[in-house]
């Protein structure tokens, strides 16, 4: 859809739908990505269009920019986490491929940098999620947002993330079940 054709439609925001869709590819590649380094891009691919859609509300600006704002500040921490997990395990089991990282674990059985790797691994992931501990930004972004990005951030970022958590304690961290899951 060109520029013009999007003006004689009555459509002004036309940048929200090549960010949904650079967003949802990022999404799609997420959680079967086969190595952490291609699963960081994908993860960066998918947060960063949601940073600038949630800034894009017109009524709301102030609180739009500033939910957005925040968003990638708690974003980008989360990120962070994220690549030194990865860091952490590449440095135990010199490979970045997923099922590489679980056969060196359940080789050389877990040690602390395995385990500090997985678990900045997961609390990077669950900051994306929104998950208990680490949701101190959801409400804050949620009211800020726009009302149908806001339904997209929701719901498609937290089956995407679910999945590439669920990739990264089935497939790298099998060895390590014992030392993280409840008994």
């Amino acid at each position: 859809m060109d520029e013009q054709h999007a003006e004689r439609a009555g459509i002004t925001q036309t940048e929200v739908f090549p960010l949904a869709m650079l967003s949802t590819g990022g999404m799609l590649l997420f959680p079967v990505s086969n190595d952490l380094l291609t699963m960081f891009v994908a993860l960066e691919v998918l947060s960063l269009p949601l940073y600038l859609m949630c800034g894009l509300a017109r009524c709301r600006r102030l609180l739009s920019q500033e939910a957005a704002l925040k968003y990638f500040l708690l974003g980008a921490f989360s990120s962070a986490l994220f690549l030194y997990g990865i860091a952490m395990l590449y440095g135990y089991a010199d490979t970045l491929t997923v099922p590489g990282i679980g056969a060196a674990i359940t080789k050389n059985g877990g040690t602390a940098m395995a385990l500090i790797g997985a678990g900045l691994l997961t609390v990077g992931l669950l900051f994306k999620i929104g998950a208990v501990p680490f949701h101190s930004w959801v409400p804050d972004v949620y009211q800020g947002a726009p009302t149908p990005i806001t339904g997209f951030m929701a719901a498609a970022t937290k089956i995407a993330a679910f999945g590439a958590l669920l990739r990264i304690l089935t497939v790298a961290l099998p060895g390590l079940t014992a030392d993280w899951r409840p008994y």
